[in-house]
């Protein structure tokens, strides 16, 4: 049997434990704020607050989400004693739990796009399409990159949320800061300032600090036992 396939069958138990041990409010909860959104840009008749709407959810909302939901993606499994007691590598718990994270924020996104296509909003002001999908993309990365690594590090879903909504709202609040002072490490640089001549590097810097961070996560999931009888709610 050719061993693509044959790995393939072997991570199938795998993805029906996850499954069946996913909290499905990591389902919901996304698709509630997609509701809530999708509702108001119906409403609204304004191109403008449309599009303000539009802005804010794909550039704002979905990377606090993601970033909420990665801190709990792993640590808050009901069975977690019993997933560190299967013969599952660190580096797959963490691709099946945030990739389930990242499907269901990337699905949430282009989903929401399409609605606003059929609208007839207008998102050119992000850029082009690459850059429109970049612009949502790389802070849901970061954030949850930093959530998950948060998590880790602290033993508690907890500290990776806090951390994740410390983050959000120092750099929505501080964003003339930021701009002038941490350019680099600004990650809704690509939203507030989409023809910035520093977004280049701006996300570069994003993409590089998010794999440094999973990278983090990966290393401190291998230690698996410092999670074990931690309180993770």
């Amino acid at each position: 049997m050719p061993r693509p396939i044959a790995k393939l069958l072997e991570s199938i138990p795998s993805l029906r434990y996850t499954w069946l041990t996913y909290r499905r409010d990591q389902l919901w909860f996304p698709a509630a704020f997609w509701s809530l959104f999708a509702f108001l840009v119906v409403v609204l008749t304004q191109p403008l607050a449309r599009f303000n709407l539009a802005r804010a959810y794909l550039g704002f909302v979905l990377p606090l989400i993601g970033g909420l939901l990665a801190a709990y993606a792993v640590l808050d499994d009901p069975a977690i004693e019993l997933r560190f007691a299967t013969p599952v590598r660190p580096e797959q718990t963490l691709a099946l739990r945030i990739g389930l994270v990242l499907a269901m924020e990337i699905f949430c996104a282009l989903a929401f796009e399409l609605l606003a296509h059929a609208l007839g909003i207008d998102l050119s002001a992000l850029g082009s399409v690459t850059q429109l999908q970049l612009a949502w993309f790389l802070p849901t990365l970061a954030l949850t990159a930093l959530g998950t690594a948060g998590a880790f590090a602290g033993a508690q879903t907890m500290v990776g949320a806090v951390l994740v909504g410390g983050v959000w709202l120092v750099q929505v609040a501080m964003k003339s800061w930021f701009v002038e002072n941490a350019k680099p490490c600004f990650v809704f640089l690509g939203v507030f300032s989409p023809r910035d001549p520093g977004l280049f590097v701006n996300r570069c810097s994003l993409f590089a600090g998010s794999l440094a961070l999973f990278a983090l996560a990966w290393r401190l999931l291998r230690n698996q036992e410092r999670f074990l009888g931690s309180e993770r709610r």
